[in-house]
């Protein structure tokens, strides 16, 4: 089977949030497409709640095995298994709006053999989903001018949250050589997007990008106090860095030097007014 679009959804102990997550999925506006929900080892309901839409609506599919291989891995071990036109990454705790994938498909070349990723803004929100921050983009300082104008700043920094993207089959073709410990799987696609297809925009938020205390990874309001608080912690810093460096470098093919200029560039424009 040849999907339209594939929803790909890793889960973990996400029992508060994903219920709310999947129904809008559901009250899209666009409706070919299939959820695929990988659970990465949950304790908690979030099996329970999956098997019970999986009941009631035949394009939501479990696959299961029981085994916790990160968030990383598990959406690759989706990606690599479902056969479709085009993806998206969902993650279990944010809201889409129903204009999501429509907004994003429209905006898709469809008769592309290039490979290609269309990206969008967010609103940021707390666990109730009252608006922090109406950009993703301001609140944490990755104007898409940044990557678009410069691909090669991708090298440095993970600008797109993977549940903001829309790929085509095309860009899967080149997502092959990910490895066991690949930083993140967000950030590897689009590395790969920006070396060898297209890269645009939705100047619009499409969804909203839920903080709250659980978060693995999230939205983090940027300013120059925070990059100072960097320096004081210079040792876990630079062990940080050089975990980031040696994902990149992988892909990128870019020397510790370069590495280290790219970054420094790249956090002056992101302050610059």
């Amino acid at each position: 089977m040849n999907d339209k679009i594939a929803i790909l959804l890793s889960t973990y102990n996400g029992e508060k949030y994903l219920r709310e997550q999947i129904q809008s999925l559901l009250e899209q506006d666009f409706k070919e497409w299939n959820l695929y929900i990988r659970d990465d080892g949950s304790t908690d309901r979030t099996v329970d709640i999956i098997e019970e839409f999986c009941k009631n609506h035949t394009n939501i599919y479990f696959i299961s095995d029981g085994k916790n291989k990160g968030a990383a891995i598990s959406f690759m071990y989706l990606l690599s298994i479902i056969e479709a036109d085009y993806y998206m990454f969902c993650d279990q705790d944010d809201f889409w709006f129903k204009n999501k994938i429509s907004t994003l498909y429209k905006k898709m070349d469809n008769n592309a053999i290039t490979p290609e990723l269309i990206f969008s803004d967010a609103k940021v929100t707390d666990e109730y989903l009252d608006i922090i921050d109406d950009s993703f983009w301001n609140y944490n300082k990755v104007s898409p001018n940044l990557l678009l104008e410069k691909p090669e700043y991708i090298a440095v920094y993970n600008s797109t949250p993977g549940c903001t993207m829309m790929f085509n089959r095309a860009l899967k073709e080149h997502l092959q050589d990910y490895g066991e410990k690949v930083y993140m799987h967000d950030w590897y696609v689009m590395i790969k997007a920006a070396r060898f297809g297209v890269l645009k925009c939705v100047r619009q938020p499409l969804m909203a990008y839920r903080q709250h205390q659980n978060n693995v990874l999230g939205a983090r309001k940027v300013e120059w106090l925070e990059r100072f608080a960097k320096i004081l912690k210079i040792k876990k810093t630079i062990k940080e860095q050089i975990r980031i460096f040696q994902f990149c470098n992988k892909y990128c093919n870019i020397n510790l030097l370069n590495f280290y200029i790219l970054k420094f560039k790249f956090n002056i424009l992101r302050f610059k007014k």
